[in-house]
């Protein structure tokens, strides 16, 4: 995959692992529009890229993402409008349909928009020493339109209006309780502890993951009878992309073994199915 390369962004490709990391330390890695659309055409060409099964996003040195950069705004060019830093929905929308395992690895501070990153992936993993917090109602503006969506989902409602509303920052471990964090790690063991649970996402069967996650996701918004049909549906695409994947999996099973999963050795386009 290759969509060029941006200051602020880094990006590595490694067994199937693709991690994006935000890499200004000096901003607390607060992202600019145009990293924020870089950071949304890197999960679009991860979608396209059967060789990645993972996506992991990450931040440098005490902080995850601080949101959106703010430090180029000119208040004297605003004419009395609101400044521009609630990310657009559509930037988010490559991140939120990308159908392979997305592993948010919130290694310090995420706030604002950065917890809207941070909620679009499929769970997150915290350090011990990162903090979360909406902060949007500190500055008079309604929650970031992902953040909005997303937190009640993950958190219930009565707890999102609550950070919502008070923009309290909680630690990792309020955010584990919670439920908004997977795993708690100590900071020093951060990165080798992300490393090890995506290992294990890596093995899994590429195929039944992409269904599985599209399955859960999607039957959110359906009766549990579309969602019976959907399933029907996935598990009979499964079949048909990726039989050799059930057929290992069974004999590994049987011989008491790791499976050795491929996923699609020939490539499909995705959004047939």
């Amino acid at each position: 995959m290759d969509v060029g390369s941006i200051e602020g962004i880094e990006v590595t490709n490694v067994d199937g692992v693709l991690t994006i990391r935000i890499v200004r330390p000096d901003r607390r890695n607060a992202v600019t529009p145009e990293q924020m659309s870089h950071i949304g055409r890197l999960c679009a060409a991860a979608e396209r890229d059967d060789d990645v099964r993972v996506v992991v996003l990450i931040g440098t040195a005490d902080a995850f993402c601080a949101g959106a950069d703010l430090s180029d705004v000119d208040e004297s060019t605003l004419s009395g409008q609101v400044p521009p830093i609630s990310m657009s929905h559509d930037l988010f929308l490559p991140i939120l349909e990308l159908s392979k395992p997305l592993i948010g690895a919130v290694n310090g501070v995420a706030a604002g928009g950065g917890l809207a990153f941070a909620l679009c992936c499929d769970l997150r993993l915290a350090s011990d020493q990162a903090r979360f917090a909406t902060a949007f109602s500190r500055i008079g503006l309604t929650a970031n339109d992902a953040v909005a969506w997303l937190l009640p989902r993950i958190v219930g409602v009565a707890k999102a209006l609550e950070l919502i509303y008070l923009a309290r920052p909680i630690d990792a471990h309020e955010a584990e309780r919670v439920g908004l964090v997977s795993y708690v790690y100590p900071h020093d063991e951060f990165e080798e502890r992300v490393e090890a649970f995506v290992d294990q996402l890596r093995g899994a069967p590429p195929v039944a993951v992409r269904f599985s996650k599209r399955l859960v996701l999607e039957g959110m918004n359906r009766s549990y009878r579309e969602h019976v049909l959907a399933q029907e549906y996935a598990s009979l695409a499964n079949r048909t992309i990726a039989d050799h994947d059930i057929v290992e999996g069974v004999e590994a099973f049987k011989e008491k073994r790791p499976p050795r999963f491929k996923g699609m050795v020939v490539h499909r386009t995705w959004e047939n199915y």
